[in-house]
């Protein structure tokens, strides 16, 4: 009856405390969402009214674009559509004040809307008249009045708008700190509620705990003497069950224990048994007392032949000392000892071993023995030292390898680089290369690499690739590279294995060689092109000349016939041009000193690149000599000079330089084609605008010119190319837009100071009376020459070929005093008709005429033959023969004697 009283009472208290928190708790939050629910009514009006007002400012702000505008366009149909736009936002400010006034809540926020609408209405006056005057075309004055009135009353309406719109924020705040305070005060008092109900719960709980503690005190007491009784029963029950209990685990675990070591025993010996290594169990007087099979089959003694035998028996004679030491660290209390070691075999064979040797103890602890374990490692030495070998002779392969020689990761790192790739890319050490990264650090271009390694695809070998690297210094190299692609397990890439060449040489080589092959063909389709046309040229220059001796001076005609002929010499100087820059031009060839050929033409240079242009020399004194023809000399000079005066048209400086030079076979000046000797060198450097490679690969190509159509023919440094070539030397230009250009003419010295002889021009035309061979293939130039010479009054035998000529020298009874004969014709070319005709006429002196000197490279002609340039006058042909012929008396037309 007790017992139920007090849970009814503590149900009763329990319920009526729950009550309570529960009342207070629905009190509490209905307070508070009261006022939450105010607040939100609150913001959610006032934030509305400040979401109008921003829009009434943006649409304010938007017609005052639009005005403005208007303003500065000036045109009328687009002020007319601007006002237009401009009308609607009226509307729509309109729109927002009338239900912003209709929204009032408070005087103060009244106030605030009566000065938006005045300010507003004063606003749109001053604006109407704006428009008005615009819409009647016065833009200048509306543009005055904008500045004048519309602005400030604009500035003052956005003041008004902005006024309101912090009133309305402002009144947010007051509502969000009343609603704070009243929200504060709600929590407190409902705290302050579930606290004075929690104090009567926690009193009523100590009264009706402190009850039910009292009865189960009562009933523990009794429960407790009964629970006495039956422990102290149970405990000598216990007591006597765990005493035979332990008796029988004792017993169960002395046979498990026995009869684990025996199985342990076994195991142990099939192991042993059975083991492909060698164990051998010794005592410790050093006497084998066990020996397995494994041991049987690496050192090829029976167990009956090893059991008692001392362990050295299995030790070859220089280390005979080791299985004694080896026991002797057992016992002084060494603990398991790992070696490798070398044994013998029964039949004498060395075995390669590896040794485990322990200690072996009784039951007590005693040392009894020792126990080892030796593997039979011979197979991996002997892998081992062939691997050696092998790596020994890669390394001394790839260390002394001509090619570099890489192994690289995919994300570009070094790990080998051989002592050819480390030279090739310029550094001191593999280890500073092996700090790089192929992609940033070698290549040139980084996009190269990555496109590389995308096209090797599902291949493991790429070849003969071509891509340009660069050296520690930033010097760009060509290099050839073969790649060897390792992949791991998953397929994927492991590493590359590259072997390098560097081809920079080679491709420069390979280029320099097309040049000259190229310049070689333009060269000799130039000089056939010259020699043709020299023909045809010696034809117009000969009748021309014909034809003036027999006009009157007086006549109009005569001025024609002169044109002619100054345009065929004209068209000789061209093709002299032609001629030299493919080198068969015909050269007067004599010592030459080039610093006295710079002093003479110093005042000619002067004028010729004018005042703007300052020219400077530096020759060096005691200058060796050349041998070349001093006009095609001085034709270099004046070309290199007229190249740098036009490529200065803003003025500058012109430096000319002359030194002695020797190159050596492997010196810093040399470049691949030359010839290592003595040089004198000349310099011609200007300070100009310079050329781009591009424009360097073609200058020496004739036609080839950067300056305008009709400023100049292309042909001024081919002339200088051809010049230079043919004289043996080399030309090489360095230039940099921008810059300045500079070239280097190298010309062969030359240790004779022998001077060729030089032949007297009499300046009289002279007639003569020997008889002449003329052989030419070339019809009009045949014809010309032979009545030139006739004339002159020699008699002329006509040939038309080689053949041809041998027929009349075999027909002509009297003496042929000369043989005029071209160089290249059809059939027998002239040295070939001449060697014919002499052995024939034995008197008959030689003159030959070409207009390209090939054949003398050729070693067609003997250098020191007569030859006649072709196109030719009179006057240089009649003084040629008479050269050959030598002195003689000549007839003037006036009586009298001449000496030729």
């Amino acid at each position: 009856m007790n017992r139920i009283s007090i849970g009814i009472k503590l149900a009763i208290a329990f319920s009526f405390v729950v009550s309570i928190l529960i009342v207070v708790g629905w009190l509490g939050l209905n307070r508070m969402g009261r006022i939450n629910a105010d607040l939100n009514d609150i913001n959610y009006r006032r934030w509305a009214k400040v979401q109008l007002a921003q829009e009434a400012v943006f649409y304010s702000n938007r017609n005052s674009r639009l005005l403005e505008a208007a303003i500065l366009d000036g045109q009328p149909e687009e002020i007319a559509a601007l006002l237009s736009q401009r009308e609607g936002n009226v509307n729509r400010v309109s729109e927002i004040t009338q239900k912003l006034n209709r929204s009032v809540e408070s005087a103060k926020e009244k106030e605030l809307l009566r000065a938006v609408d005045q300010t507003r209405i004063t606003t749109l006056d001053s604006i109407a008249r704006i428009t008005d005057l615009l819409k009647a075309g016065k833009v200048e004055q509306a543009r005055d009045i904008m500045a004048s009135d519309a602005v400030p009353q604009i500035d003052a309406l956005h003041e008004a708008w902005n006024a309101f719109t912090q009133f309305e924020e402002m009144q947010m705040q007051q509502a969000r700190d009343h609603s704070q305070e009243n929200y504060a005060i709600a929590r407190r008092l409902t705290g302050l509620l579930i606290l004075i109900a929690f104090l009567a719960a926690t009193a009523i709980g100590v009264f009706v705990t402190r009850e039910m503690v009292r009865e189960l005190e009562e009933r523990e007491r009794a429960k407790r003497e009964v629970r006495k009784l039956n422990d102290d029963l149970e405990r000598k029950v216990a007591e006597r069950t765990e005493e035979l209990a332990r008796a029988i685990r004792y017993l169960e675990n002395e046979v498990t224990e026995r009869r684990r070591k025996e199985e342990d025993l076994l195991r142990l010996a099939a192991i042993v048994e059975c083991s492909e290594d060698s164990i051998i169990a010794a005592n410790l007087d050093g006497n084998i007392t066990d020996w397995n099979a494994g041991a049987e089959k690496i050192f090829g003694y029976s167990r009956a032949e090893a059991v008692g035998k001392p362990v050295t028996i299995i030790a070859p004679p220089e280390r005979m000392h080791e299985p004694l030491e080896t026991l002797a660290r057992i016992k002084r209390g060494a603990g398991v000892i790992h070696l490798e070691s070398v044994r013998l075999r029964q039949d004498g064979q060395p075995v390669h071993v590896s040794l485990t040797v322990s200690a072996v103890r009784d039951r007590s602890g005693r040392l009894t023995g020792s126990a080892a374990i030796a593997r039979d490692i011979t197979e991996r030495i002997e892998m081992e030292a062939a691997l050696r070998r092998s790596e020994a002779n890669f390394r001394s392969v790839i260390e002394n390898s001509p090619y570099g020689a890489l192994r690289t990761l995919l994300d570009g790192r070094i790990l080998l680089a051989n002592p050819a790739a480390v030279k090739m890319l310029g550094y001191q050490s593999e280890s500073e290369l092996l700090s790089l990264n192929m992609a940033t650090d070698v290549y040139r271009h980084p996009a190269d690499r990555t496109r590389v390694i995308e096209q090797f695809g599902a291949t493991d070998y790429a070849k003969d690739i071509e891509l340009e690297w660069k050296r520690k210094d930033g010097a760009s190299i060509m290099v050839r590279y073969s790649a060897h692609i390792v992949k791991n397990e998953a397929g994927d890439i492991g590493h590359f294995d590259l072997m390098v060449q560097d081809i920079t040489k080679q491709r420069s080589l390979e280029e320099q060689l097309r040049q000259a092959q190229k310049m070689e063909a333009i060269g000799r389709l130039a000089g056939g092109v010259a020699h043709d046309f020299n023909n045809l040229l010696g034809v117009i220059i000969g009748y021309s000349e014909l034809a003036l001796d027999q006009i009157d001076p007086a006549s109009a005609v005569r001025g024609q016939v002169e044109q002619i002929r100054k345009a065929g010499e004209r068209a000789s100087a061209l093709t002299r041009q032609l001629l030299a820059f493919s080198r068969q031009q015909v050269l007067h060839t004599k010592i030459l000193n080039l610093n006295a050929i710079i002093s003479d033409m110093a005042q000619m240079l002067l004028r010729l690149i004018g005042e703007d242009i300052k020219m400077q020399t530096k020759l060096q004194s005691e200058l060796h000599s050349i041998k070349g023809d001093q006009g095609q000399i001085e034709q270099v000079i004046m070309n290199l000079a007229v190249n740098a005066r036009d490529a200065m048209p803003q003025g500058g400086k012109l430096m000319i330089e002359t030194r002695n030079l020797k190159l050596e076979e492997e010196g810093p000046q040399r470049r691949t084609p030359m010839i290592p000797g003595e040089y004198v060198l000349l310099t011609m450097s200007d300070t100009g605008v310079g050329m781009d490679a591009d424009t360097q690969a073609h200058i020496f190509e004739p036609f080839f010119t950067t300056k305008a159509q009709g400023k100049g023919t292309g042909l001024g440094l081919a002339t200088v190319y051809g010049v230079v070539k043919q004289s043996g030397g080399y030309v090489w230009v360095y230039s940099e837009p921008g810059v300045g250009t500079t070239f280097k003419v190298y010309l062969p010295r030359v240790l004779a100071q022998s001077r060729s002889p030089r032949v007297q021009d009499s300046g009289h035309p002279h007639q003569g009376s020997e008889t002449v061979l003329v052989v030419e293939d070339e019809v009009s130039l045949r014809t010309f020459t032979c009545t030139l010479l006739q004339k002159s009054g020699y008699t002329v035998l006509e040939a038309g070929d080689g053949d041809e000529a041998m027929t009349l020298a075999q027909q002509c009874d009297g003496p042929i005093h000369l043989l005029l004969t071209d160089m290249i014709m059809p059939g027998m070319n002239g040295p070939v008709v001449a060697e014919k005709i002499v052995s024939l006429h034995p008197e008959a002196k030689v003159l030959f005429m070409s207009g390209y000197s090939g054949f003398v490279s050729r070693g067609l002609i003997d250098p020191d033959a007569v030859l006649v340039s072709k196109p030719f006058t009179r006057d240089e042909l009649l003084n040629k023969i008479q050269q050959v012929l030598g002195p003689r008396t000549l007839t003037p037309a006036n009586g009298g004697t001449v000496p030729a």
